[in-house]
């Protein structure tokens, strides 16, 4: 009984591409919370302040996509513009604040080092971020549908700061050059911040237009 299910689920979501872009918005909550920890555990075993940070960063990711999820069903038109402006306002909120911690950190000198084993799940989930960033903006176009699109930004948020976490980590391990290091640093950084801070303010100007047309 429970096989025949979930075949008659998995052929549910093959033929209906909206429920898939639903059921993703589960699955990236899942991952998100997982990387979160894995982050969590880091900062604690290496006493790392950014680590700690970008912790709680994901984690905060993570509650953003779960308001997503929670009211998709029932939420009208405007509640789902509504939620996609709150989901805007407060990724810009954390991203000034991560900035103003990046700042401090690379002016201070302090190195994003992780152990081994550590660098292979920020790699793994680098990856995993990136593709499914990337499929989301080709995938999620097709639909007019806010909270998709909210979901959308919030993989592009992670991705880019996993990956200028991943170059740092990379850089410190394998790298010796004080000077690359911290230019690197400073460019993919500010680049990444620059990223969804644009995105951010791209995001509340659209739903606020959005609402008004509502």
């Amino acid at each position: 009984m429970m096989g025949e299910g979930l075949k008659e689920a998995a052929a549910a979501l093959r033929k209906d591409a909206r429920a898939r872009d639903r059921a993703t918005l589960y699955v990236s909550l899942a991952v998100g919370c997982g990387y979160a920890c894995l982050n969590a555990v880091g900062g604690v075993m290496l006493r790392s302040p950014w680590l700690g940070t970008l912790a709680f960063y994901y984690i905060m990711l993570s509650l953003l996509r779960f308001n997503l999820t929670r009211g998709y069903k029932q939420d009208s038109r405007a509640d789902k513009w509504k939620r996609y402006r709150l989901t805007a306002v407060l990724m810009l909120l954390l991203t000034v604040a991560l900035f103003g911690i990046f700042c401090m950190t690379i002016y201070s000198g302090h190195i994003i080092a992780y152990p081994g084993y550590l660098i292979y799940g920020v790699a793994a989930y680098t990856f995993y971020a990136v593709i499914s960033a990337v499929r989301n903006v080709i995938v999620c176009r097709r639909y007019d549908d806010p909270v998709l699109s909210a979901s959308k930004a919030l993989k592009l948020a992670a991705a880019v700061i996993s990956v200028y976490s991943l170059q740092s980590a990379l850089i410190s391990a394998f790298g010796d050059d004080e000077a690359f290091r911290a230019a690197m640093g400073k460019w993919v950084g500010g680049g990444a911040f620059l990223v969804i801070a644009g995105v951010s303010v791209y995001m509340i100007v659209k739903s606020s237009l959005a609402l008004r047309r509502e």
